[in-house]
């Protein structure tokens, strides 16, 4: 087993816009695909990572490991730490997650 944490975004509730922030551990060998997406989190475009596991379930990460970032990123200079870049906007994605 081979765990590692990941920051997802979880709504509140099936119908709310607001989102919360969870620490996940998630078991690596269970990630089916992990694709780079932009998202909208409390009305900022920001960079994170739709999730898939063999379980079915799907999440929405805002962190990943360090290691499986460098794996799909495409260009060195966009490699995912704790602190992302907020899409189109001087703010850091650190700012919109407090």
């Amino acid at each position: 087993m081979s765990l590692e944490k990941f920051k997802i975004v979880s709504p509140k509730d099936g119908q709310s816009v607001d989102n919360i922030f969870e620490n996940v551990l998630i078991n690596l060998d269970h990630i089916i695909s992990l694709k780079p997406i932009r998202m909208v989190v409390e009305d900022k475009l920001v960079k994170g990572f739709w999730i898939r596991t063999t379980n079915g379930k799907k999440y929405r990460a805002v962190e990943i490991p360090l290691k499986l970032s460098a794996m799909v990123e495409e260009d060195e200079s966009h490699k995912s730490n704790t602190l992302l870049s907020v899409l189109g906007e001087d703010l850091i994605q650190q700012e919109v997650l407090n």
